[in-house]
């Protein structure tokens, strides 16, 4: 049972109100960074399980039983032996809670425990948390399922104000230009995952959402598309811009103007801060931009240059209601050519002079991937 929903936009503090509540309390923490919780002490995901029961002292025997059974109820059996730190954003997020609950913690902090999942991975959380006998307080920048199971809903300055819904009303779907990226029996290794084969077309002027379940290879496509990753099958793509998750270590720069123009010049950081709106941030060190800001700036980096095909790996993650509505503006506008158009009347060139661009963009948010795009591409159902 969840005792506490708690909730507050970026920049109030969350995080740091999650942090003390479980220092204070002695609970068990699991952070909106899941990655921070994975040891990488250990070589595959089972091994990774048993880590804080080792420190606990139990018995192999007994180690044994319970993490088999986590795997089955967390879905992790089928990656068992896979390295830790090659596991998609929900996989990982779905290690940290399971070895967290594996502890037997008396109680349980939680902070955006929602980010990354898949509706599965969604449920399969509501129930361990319903079943666990202790206290459960979850924090998030915006309101989730998880708030319909809790005792005590309420906002981190103490009001009854209700959280704002992220979901705004659904566009009408724009007519699709010219393909911009296309894929014939597209066939992707990474490591000991394989994908594909895929065949898959992304129009001029529309936002495509790709669909799938944690770990269905949505970040290894996106990989093979900007040529990170070798590929079989047919895949013509423009020059593009990509956006990953994990978006923190993708920061080099001391200031916000500085890291828009790694890779290009001042003109284009200065047309891509205006944009997409990050001016009041201008500089300051990405790593002090509250999480929603730092999310938006990681697109702005990803658009900056004005690439064919912008490319978005779930970046709803560590957005607040308000930067929802930020990421579909910029979304939207981004694939009917607006920020072409700022280049061009700043006479700043762009990469892509084709016409309108394209968004592929990922999450497993689905209500408000609907709302958003144009259509909507689900990874399985592309072959």
């Amino acid at each position: 049972m969840i005792d506490r929903f708690i909730w507050a936009a970026s920049g109030a503090g969350l995080s740091e109100h999650a942090w003390a509540a479980a220092e204070e309390s002695g609970a068990a923490w699991v952070g909106n960074d899941a990655a921070a919780h994975v040891s990488l002490l250990r070589s595959t995901v089972r091994e990774e399980l048993a880590f804080g029961m080792e420190q606990q002292g139990i018995a192999p025997e007994i180690m044994a039983a319970r993490i088999d059974a986590a795997m089955d109820t967390w879905g992790l059996r089928h990656i068992a032996e896979r390295e830790p730190s090659r596991l998609s954003t929900g996989q990982t997020r779905r290690l940290a809670v399971a070895a967290a609950l594996l502890r037997d913690p008396g109680s349980l902090v939680l902070d955006c425990p929602t980010d990354g999942l898949d509706a599965a991975a969604v449920e399969t959380l509501r129930a361990a948390l319903a079943e666990f006998d202790g206290t459960v307080t979850v924090y998030d920048r915006v309101r989730t399922v998880l708030a319909d199971d809790a005792d005590q809903e309420m906002r981190l300055d103490g009001t009854d104000e209700d959280a704002p819904d992220p979901v705004p009303s659904s566009f009408a779907d724009t007519a699709p230009g010219e393909s911009v990226l296309t894929m014939e029996n597209v066939g992707v290794t990474r490591g000991a995952f394989t994908l594909g084969p895929v065949n898959l077309n992304v129009f001029s002027g529309q936002v495509t959402h790709l669909g799938g379940a944690n770990g269905s290879g949505k970040t290894t496509l996106m990989l093979a598309v900007l040529g990170l990753l070798p590929h079989e099958g047919t895949l013509d793509t423009p020059v593009a811009g990509w956006a990953p998750t994990g978006m923190d270590a993708a920061f080099s720069r001391r200031t916000v103007l500085k890291e828009l123009a790694v890779g290009t010049d001042a003109a284009h950081a200065e047309a891509a801060l205006e944009w997409v709106g990050l001016e009041r941030w201008r500089d300051v060190h990405p790593l002090d931009v509250p999480s929603s800001p730092r999310r938006m700036l990681a697109v702005a980096a990803a658009l900056v240059r004005g690439p064919g095909l912008l490319i978005l790996d779930e970046p709803t993650v560590g957005l607040d209601a308000e930067g929802y509505a930020w990421l579909t503006r910029v979304m939207r506008g981004y694939a009917a050519g607006e920020y072409h158009a700022e280049l061009t009347s700043a006479g700043v060139a762009a990469l892509w002079n084709g016409g309108r661009p394209a968004v592929l963009w990922s999450c497993h948010n689905a209500a408000f991937a609907d709302a958003v795009s144009d259509r909507s591409a689900m990874l399985g159902s592309l072959a």
